[in-house]
């Protein structure tokens, strides 16, 4: 089993984009520059985070190298993002966090901590000034109006009672900084701040960053390397409100950020930004959108890191596997191993024969019978899981941890008759398309094992492979090109019993698709804001979700489906595909129909029959997909059919 931790060790290969981006954010002709590392949930981010963090570590690097003295003279520093989305001004807390870490710094903090104090000050009244002067600034004009000799000395002195971030006067938890020297004693922020003599008062965005600027050349810091991660997963206001931090206060001369993050939440949160500026739609027809415009003036350098292929993937499960059989020394010399082979060819397979090479080359140590089997696996199921899970390694990971759970069930349950091969394929139905998944269920279920379904299904596609002419025809919903590439995929499935392997697959059968599948912070993100009360943030989501592929398509369909059928009464989900519909998604009119037509239409809103009147009118190329369902609700004694059928009476 594996931990979903983040980690410098490159299992990925990845150490080859941690160099490229630590060349561009050394080159002092390219500073200040602001860099986003781009990639889809679980796509690596954070682990080559990590590993650029380490590489900038003087100690990584031999002595008297020119990289132990750039080293030397450059500060990293890395932040989670998300650790500012509960803070009333997210822009404050990036800034003071920066001066926190700054001041804080093994190398560097004792020559500029006074100066981070000064600024720290200046940063409390750019927050009394977000808040309106509330909260923070109540008892600074209770002591003016008082006798006070001067609000404005009170306010800031009130300013300085707090930490930088807080939040109120009972919640004081700053968010700490991987960069802090945890082995020193902490610094009293709040202590150096009331003590500070210097009159800091609200500064303009030109002399805080000339302030800024002159901290850094003071410390003798060439470059300051600031990684901001996790971005991705804050509400859109946090995301915009850090972005602006960067370009209004913090980017000056010598500064570089790295911002990880999914690029799609990034410019939905733009778009979220804009809602009332139509920020969706092209200003002119050669003209970039807002969304595009605005993104490419924050993030200079935008590098997508790619998905793996099945070698890398293969590589990737070896080493996986070796971790959990090996000791760690053993581990530890096989990874050096595959690194190695990398650097000579990158695109050979780290697999069976180079692994026990590796364990044999180390005092003749002998591979594990274990490991060994587990090889033979990764070859075999490479392939496969790299078709079904889009070359991501936090799926990858997840997926091989409930494999092997599934298989110790099986052991302990002595169900000898399960393959990897079948197993490994249908865990991939069921992590690429759980509806479909549950519906093999049901279909193997009610035939003893031997759905009739799949075996109709397998032909249909190996006809269509041989000839171009299917002679069997295929479910209609299964018609999508990344299921007809499943039912293709070896081994076939006709033929087998299969119910031991949906009898250890329980634990998914069991539950929502929300509390086990992994859904993509994308996903959330549209569903929330097609699910908003605002019809601005309604068409940017459905924008979004306009760029999203078949899987994430097939979950959030999944999704909305879900809450109409629990919540049949309430309108969210049917607001939700009127937008989809609107801004022309692929397949929203047929998943409207098919979940209409699921429930009761007594339980359907009246309002649903107008919208639906109103989007054919608008579109008439949707009279004939939802003819079926408007004479459905016509015929039955229910207000939305009585409502369509008054809508749809003929004038005059």
């Amino acid at each position: 089993m594996w931990t979903d931790n983040e980690t410098s060790l490159d299992l990925l290969g990845f150490r080859v984009h941690a160099d490229l981006i630590r060349s561009v954010v050394t080159d002092q002709n390219l500073l200040p520059v602001t860099l986003g590392v781009f990639a889809d949930w679980g796509g690596g981010k954070t682990s080559l985070m990590k590993m650029l963090e380490e590489s900038f570590e003087p100690e990584q690097w031999p002595k008297d190298s020119d990289e132990r003295k750039q080293c030397e003279r450059t500060a990293c520093l890395y932040f989670n993002g998300w650790l500012f989305e509960g803070y009333d001004d997210a822009k404050s807390a990036i800034l003071s966090s920066v001066l926190v870490a700054l001041g804080e710094h093994k190398r560097f903090g004792p020559k500029v901590r006074d100066k981070c104090v000064s600024l720290l000050k200046t940063v409390n009244w750019m927050r009394v000034a977000h808040l309106g002067l509330k909260r923070v600034a109540l008892p600074a004009i209770a002591a003016y109006a008082t006798g006070g000799a001067s609000l404005v000395p009170a306010i800031a002195s009130s300013a300085g009672e707090l930490l930088p971030w807080g939040k109120s006067d009972s919640d004081k938890a700053e968010p700490k900084s991987d960069a802090a020297d945890e082995d020193k004693e902490a610094v009293d922020w709040a202590s150096l701040i009331r003590k500070d003599s210097t009159n800091a008062g609200p500064l303009d965005v030109r002399t805080f960053r000339e302030q800024f600027g002159q901290l850094l050349k003071d410390s003798e810091i060439d470059s300051l390397v600031v990684l901001i991660d996790d971005l991705d997963r804050c509400s859109p206001e946090r995301i915009i409100e850090n972005l602006e931090a960067i370009k209004l206060f913090l980017n000056v001369e010598n500064t570089a950020f790295i911002i990880g993050a999914d690029p799609r939440i990034v410019r939905h949160a733009i778009a979220w930004k804009y809602k009332d500026q139509d920020a969706t739609v092209e200003i002119e027809d050669e003209a970039p959108t807002i969304v595009t415009d605005y993104l490419e003036k924050l993030i200079q350098y935008p590098y997508r890191l790619p998905r793996l292929s099945p070698a890398e993937i293969e590589t990737y499960m070896a080493l996986l596997f070796c971790q959990s059989h090996l000791t760690e020394d053993l581990f530890k010399s096989t990874v050096s191993a595959c690194d190695l082979q990398r650097a000579e060819d990158r695109y050979a397979v780290f697999g069976y024969s180079a692994v026990k090479e590796a364990v044999n080359g180390n005092g003749g140590a002998k591979l594990p019978e274990g490991l060994a089997s587990a090889l033979t696996f990764s070859a075999s199921a490479a392939p496969l899981i790299t078709e079904g899970l889009k070359g991501n390694p936090r799926q990858v990971k997840r997926f091989l941890n409930a494999f092997v759970l599934r298989k110790k069930l099986a052991d302990v349950a002595k169900l000898t008759s399960i393959k990897d091969d079948i197993l490994v394929k249908l865990m991939i139905l069921e992590y690429a398309n759980e509806k479909k998944f549950r519906e093999l269920y049901e279909w193997q279920a009610a035939q003893n094992g031997f759905p009739k379904e799949i075996e109709v299904m397998e032909a249909a596609v190996s006809d269509d492979a041989n000839d171009g002419k299917a002679k069997t025809s295929i479910h209609e919903e299964w018609t999508v090109p990344r299921l007809k590439r499943w039912l293709s995929m070896q081994p076939v499935l006709s033929g087998v019993d299969l119910r031991d392997y949906f009898w250890i697959a329980r634990d998914r059968l069991q539950s929502s698709i929300t509390g086990m599948s992994l859904v993509p912070q994308i996903v959330r993100r549209v569903l929330e804001g097609l699910t908003s009360d605002n019809s601005g943030v309604q068409v940017a989501a459905a924008k979004s979700a306009g760029e999203f592929d078949e899987a994430e398509l097939e979950i959030l369909f999944d999704l909305l489906q879900r809450n109409a059928k629990q919540n049949p009464t309430e309108k969210t989900a049917y607001d939700a595909y009127r937008s989809l519909i609107e801004g022309n998604v692929n397949g929203a009119v047929g998943q409207m129909v098919s979940t209409v037509n699921e429930i009761p239409p007594s339980a359907i809103p009246p309002a649903v029959g107008g919208d639906i009147l109103t989007l054919i009118k608008a579109k008439q190329q949707l009279k004939k997909p939802f003819a079926g369902l408007i004479a459905k609700l016509k015929e039955s004694d229910s207000l939305v059919g009585k409502m369509i059928a008054q809508w749809d009476k003929p004038k005059g």
